[in-house]
């Protein structure tokens, strides 16, 4: 922190100082604003800020109260109110750049002690704030971003689409200022040339200069900003990004012309320059088309298929989360996530907001309580009314939120490493070649222009997150949902597949009852207990009974053992035999057998037991996995007697029957530790530890509102045997990468030949390198779509 900076620049933003006089601590500020940031810094401790990178700050605008009077309560800031007394909302900092903005921002709760956590996404320059809204208020957090140097901007959807469309037409204005530009000056250079030498009287030919540099500065500081902002703004920062070889093209030409024109009285190359400026704008509209047709980051959470349990006339019905309604009566069940700010009806219910807050600690929660999206309900179900209807592609959002910012931060790491390197090597190769055309001034800088246009860097900055992507949107159509692109990449390297049974490579057909007579309550009974969990078994055992609901409370669900409730004054459990205190020695009691115990007051009376099927195309699936040298094996909680339906396709080494959830996560370490690549398959209920062990995870899903958040996978049930295609698809969008970052070595290499040997003009490298991008694109959407034709889908 006391190491001296610049002599003459500011030790917050690196600005040059008019004077010596704004000073602390020995350091030199520029303004006020600067010296004030330091201090609330220097006042909090946070002064490790400026270890990360030299002059990382921004000046701080002044007087920001007025800009955010309204904020709080701007329609659609929300974003949710994810527990009681707690909030959310996102906004845009586009001065967030580099490590130490995102060092400063995600410790905002050093500031304000109401803000209790900051996430930021480095690539799209957004932060999400987590607050007590008793404590702090969105106008109040503005107010401290802005402090720092942070102006922030609120984007809701409508205003991120506004945006695009402001972002476009700016575009397409800069195109049409270049256009007119180049098309006249052009006009102006062939009427000198059809004029011939000294066909034009100086007059006429001074004023014909005139307009050339009239009409090309609206190019230079307007048409060009995309690149020359970029570019400057790196600079500034001490970072090389991938503008400044472009940049720097267009600023050569553009002086060596006025050179030429004021100092030499000859032609110039503002028509070049026009051209040029001209071209590479058409490349940056066709690449912002290309990849707003595209959406994969946001679009694909619309296919998300969640939905709700809702009661109508006395009946469950699963709806579509889109078609909730306010006034619906919902039933959420354990482990289910709640789909839409609700009001709790009857009985209490214990609410997880730990996927929400981070908080472990569950909420107890009374009738009449408000219950926020995203909560997860634990133990006995819950009655909601629905006060605000959600979206799939809200709750799609909970399940990828985890961890996303900081794969965002590796691949902007990635970007700007590569950039660095890339840059510097263009900028050697740009030196050497107008080295070795000297002293033939005018080639040389065409030279050295037209090596630094044509680089194009496409390879890791387009193919990768395109190919990706699509392959994403691709796979979602079909019931299969990635979180992310890493999960992508851990697919392709999964050399071990291991299974739970129940509920992925099995679907139970029916539950039949054995044991002592029941009267038609306790079935019943049974049959409501069982319809408050999600566990397979449950849902066979409640739709075998058409009747009403009986009132039953008290409903819980033990994990790993079962359920139990009351019914008047007798209690009832369903599950494992650890629930009962005293087991019938009949043989239908085995504890080997698989199904699960009807107990009565700690009396084991009958046992539901449940014929599992295969699913369809399973059995090959396993094959085919086998013959790419994927080895498989079963880790169930099930008993012995329940694997009999694995028989044949797994070997009796493969099946681990019995398991509980610590064994299930010692056998995927015992793999990992044998070099195995794990890929874990279950249904998120007792199996998520093993999940969060595994290198990569796949949940499979029955369409209910129970989103796993340790999975990188969501899957359809009927989609589990297309599971040995998803991994050879995920293996082919490598090979689609790879004929990309090949295509981009061989355009590189061809290119720089020609530039440095002077057959290129600035003007046609201006027009290959958007061709040579929008190559890329099409290599990578079309790579990643016919390889998918390609695979055989069931």
């Amino acid at each position: 922190m006391s190491v001296p900076r610049h002599d003459r620049t500011c030790y917050h933003c690196g600005a040059d100082c008019p004077n010596d006089t704004i000073r602390a601590d020995e350091h030199l500020f520029c303004c006020q604003g600067c010296l004030g940031v330091y201090e609330l810094l220097r006042s909090h401790d946070a002064c490790t800020y400026y270890d990360v990178e030299d002059h990382p700050g921004q000046r701080p605008a002044g007087e920001p109260e007025m800009r955010f009077d309204g904020l709080d309560a701007a329609a659609g800031l929300r974003a949710a109110d994810t527990a009681p007394g707690r909030s959310t909302f996102t906004v845009q900092l586009p001065d967030m750049h580099c490590a130490s903005c995102v060092w400063l921002l995600e410790r905002l709760s050093r500031f304000d002690a109401g803000i209790i956590s900051s996430r930021v996404d480095l690539l799209s320059r957004g932060l999400t704030v987590d607050y007590r809204t008793g404590q702090t208020t969105p106008s109040k957090i503005a107010m401290l971003l802005t402090s720092l140097g942070y102006p922030p901007v609120v984007v809701t959807d409508t205003d991120r689409q506004d945006g695009q469309r402001r972002s476009r037409r700016r575009l397409i204005t800069q195109l049409g200022v270049a256009g007119f530009a180049a098309g006249n000056v052009m006009m102006i250079g062939l009427s000198k040339y059809v004029a011939g030498p000294g066909g034009l009287s100086a007059d006429v030919d001074l004023t014909l200069r005139v307009i050339e540099i009239a009409l090309s500065l609206p190019v230079l500081f307007f048409c060009a900003q995309p690149w020359l902002r970029s570019a400057f703004g790196s600079l500034r920062k001490g970072v090389v990004n991938l503008d400044v070889p472009v940049s720097l093209g267009i600023v050569t030409i553009f002086l060596r012309s006025m050179v030429d024109i004021l100092v030499f009285h000859s032609e110039g190359f503002l028509d070049s320059f026009t051209g040029l400026v001209f071209f590479l704008l058409i490349g940056r509209l066709f690449q912002q088309r290309a990849f707003e047709a595209l959406e994969f980051d946001r679009s694909m959470r619309s296919f998300f298929p969640l939905s709700a349990t809702v009661l109508r006339r006395g009946r469950h019905e699963e709806v579509a989360i889109e078609h909730l309604c306010v006034g619906d009566t919902i039933v959420v069940r354990n482990s289910e996530v709640i789909p839409a700010d609700s009001v709790l009806l009857r009985t209490g219910a214990v609410v997880d907001y730990a996927y929400l807050t981070g908080e472990s600690e569950p909420l107890e929660c009374a009738p009449g309580a408000m219950l926020f999206a995203g909560g997860r309900i634990l133990g006995r179900s819950a009655e909601l009314n629905v006060v605000k209807p959600s979206t799939s592609s809200y709750m799609a959002s909970l399940w990828s939120r985890q961890d996303i910012h900081t794969q965002r931060r590796s691949l902007s790491w990635t970007s700007e490493r590569f950039g660095l390197v890339f840059t510097a090597s263009v900028l050697a190769i740009a030196i050497v070649a107008a080295l070795a055309w000297l002293p033939d001034v005018g080639t040389s800088i065409s030279v050295f222009s037209s090596v630094l246009i044509i680089a194009c860097p496409c390879a890791l900055t387009l193919a990768m997150p395109i190919t990706y992507g699509t392959a994403m949107t691709m796979l979602s159509r079909r019931g299969i949902f990635l979180k992310n692109v890493a999960a992508l990449g851990e697919l392709q390297r999964v050399t071990h597949v291991v299974f739970d049974k129940t509920g992925t490579l099995t679907s139970p057909e029916q539950a039949e009852y054995v044991g002592e007579e029941l009267a038609p309550s306790l079935r019943m009974a049974f049959s409501s207990m069982a319809r408050h969990s999600t566990h397979p078994m449950s849902q066979a055992i409640a739709r075998q009974s058409p009747w009403t609901d009986v009132p039953i409370a008290n409903v819980e669900e033990i994990p790993g053992k079962g359920l139990t409730c009351r019914l008047g004054e007798r209690k009832l459990a369903l599950g494992s035999v650890g629930l009962a205190d005293v087991p019938m020695s009949d043989v239908t009691m085995d504890v080997n057998r698989s199904g699960a115990m009807a107990i009565i007051d700690g009396r084991a009376v009958g046992r539901f037991v449940m014929r599992h099927v295969l699913r369809s195309g399973a059995r090959e699936m396993i094959q085919r996995l086998g013959q790419r040298s994927i080895s498989t094996s079963v880790v169930s909680g099930d008993g012995p007697d329940s694997g009999a339906a694995l028989e044949g396709v797994f070997s009796a080494g493969d099946l681990h029957m019995s398991a509980t959830p610590e064994r299930k996560v010692e056998y995927v370490l015992h793999v990992q530790r044998r070099g195995g690549h794990v890929l874990m398959v279950g249904d998120g209920l007792n199996d998520i530890a093993a999940m969060s062990a595994a290198n990569v995870s796949v949940a499979v899903s029955n369409g209910s509102s129970r989103i796993v958040p340790a999975c990188d996978v969501m899957i359809d049930a009927d989609r589990i045997s297309e599971l040995d295609h998803v991994l050879q698809y995920a293996t082919d969008q490598h090979r689609v990468v790879g004929m990309a970052f090949w295509f981009t070595m061989i355009y590189n290499a061809l290119g720089f030949t020609l530039a440095c040997s002077g057959a290129l003009s600035p003007v046609i490298t201006a027009i290959m390198m958007p061709i040579s991008s929008l190559l890329v694109i099409a290599i990578s959407v079309g790579g990643a779509r016919w390889s998918y034709r390609r695979v055989s889908w069931e």
